[in-house]
């Protein structure tokens, strides 16, 4: 079977990542990247892009918000300030709509436009546009709610699951040995990756940018991606795996600088579901995920 094969299911489109061993980790980045490893994986799909926010609304039966909402070049911050309310999706559709789309949310953004002019920051004419939900990676999600997608979504004959660690890198390079991004060793410019701008906040939709050797698009920077793997430090050491509250984090985001966004950088964090009591480590404008496909019936995934 060819890597570039291509599935859709449920409105998404999965790639192909083959079978066989890769090299894990790097000589170059942090101390929790080494040492190099070699793993060995059974084939598997991975999302092309990272979950959008219409998607998941869509699959978890929650009210879709409109496409062509204008809003201003702080996109990222946007999504973050709505997906705090998330809850009132599934309880009041109509005050979810005031909430969201209101006249409120309007004041927020010339608050913000303006607070910027004192500060000598003039955003362009066109810095008002669509969201683009469709187009947009969810943020501001736990690793609690892919998973709850992830079950929602499997059958008895294949299963839904975030990537582990050691499959969304093989993911991310792309077929690529040794190389510190999805493209090879050039340094991340912003025809390559969506990251290091965090003076704009704007997200890129996720398929702008050229995809890697599997198809995959977004895999660095964009976006901050959840994994199924809890963070250990030394897991690469002593082959130990993770334990305690926090889950890794992988990719890097629009956010961050060109280490972050290299194909085997680590970070971790806490979070909660969205209906919990306490949501504080999800409200993060620049973390997503995208989803692991497998044929559970054996055989090719």
């Amino acid at each position: 079977m060819e890597p570039l094969t291509v599935v859709e299911e449920h409105g998404i489109r999965f790639r192909y990542v083959p079978a066989g061993p890769f090299l894990m980790g790097s000589e170059h980045g942090d101390p929790d990247e080494r040492p190099v490893h070699e793993v060995t994986l059974d084939a598997y799909w991975l999302s092309e892009t990272p979950v959008s926010w219409s998607t998941y609304c869509d699959l978890m039966g929650w009210h879709t918000p409109p496409r062509g909402v204008p809003r201003h070049d702080f996109d990222g911050f946007l999504l973050w300030e709505q997906n705090k309310i998330r809850r009132r999706y599934c309880l009041d559709e109509k005050q979810a709509d005031t909430d969201l789309f209101g006249t409120a949310s309007l004041e927020q953004v010339v608050e913000w436009e303006a607070e910027l002019a004192r500060h000598g920051v003039v955003l362009p004419a066109d810095a008002r546009r669509p969201l683009r939900y469709d187009t947009k990676p969810m943020v501001s999600v736990g690793w609690q709610d892919a998973e709850e997608l992830c079950a929602r979504l499997s059958t008895a004959d294949v299963r839904y699951s975030l990537p582990t660690e050691a499959e969304w890198e093989k993911a991310a390079r792309g077929g690529l040995t040794g190389k510190r991004y999805p493209w090879g060793d050039e340094p991340p410019t912003p025809g390559r990756c969506d990251f290091d701008h965090l003076g704009s906040a704007r997200i890129a939709p996720s398929r702008d940018l050229p995809p890697n050797g599997y198809g995959l698009y977004g895999m660095s920077g964009g976006v901050w991606e959840w994994t199924a793997d809890w963070y250990d430090s030394r897991s690469y050491v002593e082959g130990s795996g993770g334990g305690g509250e926090e889950r890794v984090l992988r990719g890097g985001s629009w956010a961050d600088c060109a280490e972050a966004v290299t194909v085997s950088f680590r970070m971790s964090r806490r979070s909660a579901p969205w209906n919990a009591d306490w949501w504080g480590g999800n409200v993060a404008p620049n973390i997503g995920f995208r989803l692991c496909r497998k044929d559970v019936s054996g055989g090719d995934p």
